[in-house]
């Protein structure tokens, strides 16, 4: 079980309402420091950038989907040690299952809720080594 804060949080979304969602309820509730990318295709730079404690990938986006991002995450030198949490309302046990032997932290499922979402965060960060 880490003892280090969860401070900086990364989350590629497409969908703008949930963005604003998810920034009020890890900023104001959660008191992180946020980073929010809607393009799959340049998150691993942005991710490279901001250095996140912790990534979030939405499940269903345009041209990558969270699954192939995390692929891609892990394949990177510079990405593959960052601990990943899903938001997601369409996976299966089985492919969070398959995710989780892969790296995956876990999963949180949408819809959410604002004020219990930075716990929710900080549960499975608690998880880590």
């Amino acid at each position: 079980m880490t003892t280090r804060p969860l401070e900086r949080v990364c989350y590629v979304e497409d969908d703008e309402d949930i963005q604003r969602i998810v920034r009020m309820s890890l900023e104001r509730v959660g008191k992180m420091k946020v980073e929010i990318i809607g393009d799959p295709m340049v998150a691993i730079d942005a991710i490279v950038g901001f250095k996140p404690d912790l990534v979030m990938l939405d499940w269903m986006m345009p041209g990558m989907d969270g699954p192939t991002l995390f692929r891609k995450l892990q394949d990177n030198p510079e990405t593959k040690s960052l601990p990943v949490v899903f938001m997601t309302a369409k996976a299966t046990p089985t492919e969070m299952e398959e995710l989780r032997s892969l790296g995956a932290l876990g999963a949180i499922s949408k819809p959410f809720s604002p004020k219990d979402l930075p716990e929710q965060l900080r549960a499975l960060w608690n998880t880590l080594p």
